[in-house]
């Protein structure tokens, strides 16, 4: 069996810094930035598990589209976290501790499941993570799943119209 590399124990350690980085800055678009090079890296564990297209979906959908949207918001409301920074935190002393021994606990319990894990032996099938196999899979293979899925979320933004135009 591999065992894992180097460069996807310096990814992982890239990828929670930046993940870190997404809810510890205190400016908007520094989060935004941090989210940024987040989604990138996951854009390359992707590629080094064969997922090509699934990679350049990230850059393209998450890394593009909606980190656009979030930067456009952080510009509409571009002075309420100074309003935010004003705010003293109430919160108890104990409960930050038992927060901090909780996730303590989470990431050393994680770090012990993940520390003997080695990549499977077995090769890819040919077309793995290509657009027609993604496409075999979600039209053919699993098209009830996906056809309810999309019926889901066209219910959920008829249901979203209504109640806003309801209450305008």
């Amino acid at each position: 069996m591999n065992q894992v590399n180097s460069g996807q124990i310096l990814l992982g350690l890239l990828l929670m810094a930046s993940a870190l980085g997404v809810i510890l800055y205190k400016k908007p678009i520094y989060a935004s930035l941090s989210f940024l090079m987040t989604l990138t890296i996951l854009a390359a564990f992707y590629l080094q598990l064969s997922a090509e297209f699934i990679a350049v979906m990230q850059i393209l959908v998450y890394a593009g589209a909606i980190l656009v949207i979030f930067v456009f918001v952080i510009l509409l409301f571009q002075d309420a976290y100074q309003q935010l920074l004003e705010i003293k935190p109430k919160s108890n002393q104990s409960f930050l501790f038992f927060t901090a021994l909780a996730l303590a606990l989470t990431l050393a319990l994680f770090f012990t499941r993940m520390l003997p894990f080695s990549s499977p032996a077995h090769s890819l099938p040919e077309g793995y993570g290509n657009a027609g196999s993604i496409g075999q899979a979600l039209y053919i293979d699993f098209f009830f799943p996906f056809e309810a899925v999309i019926l889901l979320f066209l219910v959920a933004v008829v249901g979203s119209l209504y109640i806003a135009k309801r209450e305008g």
